[in-house]
């Protein structure tokens, strides 16, 4: 590439990405498959392995709060936990803590450093001398890790990203009636980053689109996107994201370079992972009569034949039946009856959110091509 076009590391990440790099390379601790077979087993049979206790204590004690508070669980949490832990060995840093058991390990010192990012520690990983940590931060609001000098305050900003991966993907504001997208002055004032993405699709229908997802961007629109996701003036500021090859290598590249080793594409999900009260009435009523369904006052009655289950996020069984795809019922509000009628409260319905996200794939990401490439810049 024409030196003149090369985008310089910034001091931070020529410091962080030159120790990187000056190592061996490392594979990660668990591999793709290994870690899909830990979260079928979490998902099907609710227990937990007790040989990840050694292998991978964060990814143990993220199972176990799940299991023991009955919650669902991410898949991509158990790959944030294995990049981190691979890279504190590459780091040197050995000993592990849970700080939601050992809450007072951290100086105060570091406590505040970590709140003026955003972050709340979960994990931390340190060397002997207690003056080096990698923490592992838990939120949307921050970035997912920090390494610190505990002498000097010195701190890289660090995201963990598997190689297919959203960098964010906020709820977009509530449309009316109509179904049609609303971009309001928040929103933007909030993500400005998603500004250019959005203003290719005004007057975008929700309704008309329900069940199909809206992924025709422009590339430098979602470029833009997944670039200022990680800014210096977005909360989930990073230095670098570290990922995997596709030979399972840790990796790490500048955050503000993604486009060069990944493939992006933008998205609007006309149903996102988050629900509230119902928002359209209207709409609502001419849907569910468009299904079958019979209205008495705030009762509703549709048979179990017209409508599909939906099951638990990263879990199994029954939540909740969809009466479109973007309305549901908790299957805890509903009245089942014999003849297969379903009954429930119109107040009790809940709507799905959209959302918009940028996306990233790191294809055919080569561990040793990042190094060989940013190799004069160390």
């Amino acid at each position: 590439m024409d030196d003149i076009k090369k985008i310089p590391l910034t001091k931070k990440q020529k410091e962080i990405m030159s120790e990187f790099y000056t190592t061996p390379f490392i594979k990660i601790i668990l591999s793709k498959d290994e870690r899909n077979v830990i979260w079928d087993n979490f998902k099907n049979e609710q227990n937990i392995d007790k040989n990840l206790l050694k292998i991978c204590p964060a990814v143990y004690a993220e199972i176990e709060k799940a299991l023991n508070n009955n919650q669902n669980l991410q898949s991509a949490v158990f790959s944030e936990c294995v990049y981190a832990q691979t890279l504190a060995i590459k780091l040197a840093l050995f000993h592990f803590i849970n700080n939601m058991h050992e809450p007072s390990f951290l100086p105060y010192t570091v406590i505040n450093l970590l709140k003026s990012y955003n972050l709340v520690p979960r994990y931390t990983y340190s060397n002997d001398a207690k003056n080096r940590m990698l923490i592992q931060a838990g939120g949307c609001s921050g970035v997912d890790s920090a390494l610190i000098s505990v002498l000097d305050n010195d701190v890289y900003t660090i995201e963990f990203k598997e190689a297919g991966a959203k960098t964010s993907e906020p709820d977009l504001p509530k449309y009316g009636e109509d179904g049609k997208l609303i971009l309001t002055d928040s929103f933007i004032n909030k993500y400005p980053q998603f500004t250019e993405m959005l203003k290719q699709h005004i007057g975008f229908s929700f309704f008309d689109n329900m069940g199909h997802n809206e992924n025709n961007f422009t590339p430098d629109s979602i470029k833009i996107a997944v670039t200022e996701n990680y800014n210096y003036s977005s909360k989930k500021f990073a230095d670098v994201i570290c990922t995997e090859d596709i030979n399972s290598h840790l990796t790490m590249i500048p955050s503000n370079q993604i486009d060069r080793w990944a493939i992006l594409e933008g998205e609007i999900r006309t149903a996102g992972r988050n629900h509230y009260s119902v928002w359209t009435p209207n709409a609502l009523l001419r849907f569910i009569k468009q299904i079958g369904g019979i209205i008495n006052e705030e009762q509703i009655c549709i048979n179990r034949s017209n409508i599909e289950i939906r099951k638990p996020r990263g879990g199994k069984g029954i939540s909740g039946f969809k009466l479109t795809p973007l309305f549901f019922i908790k299957f805890e509000d509903c009245n089942i009856k014999s003849n297969g009628d379903i009954t429930f409260n119109f107040h009790k319905i809940r709507q799905l959110n959209p959302t918009i996200a940028a996306k990233m794939f790191f294809n055919n990401l080569k561990v040793d091509n990042v190094k060989i490439f940013y190799n004069d810049d160390f």
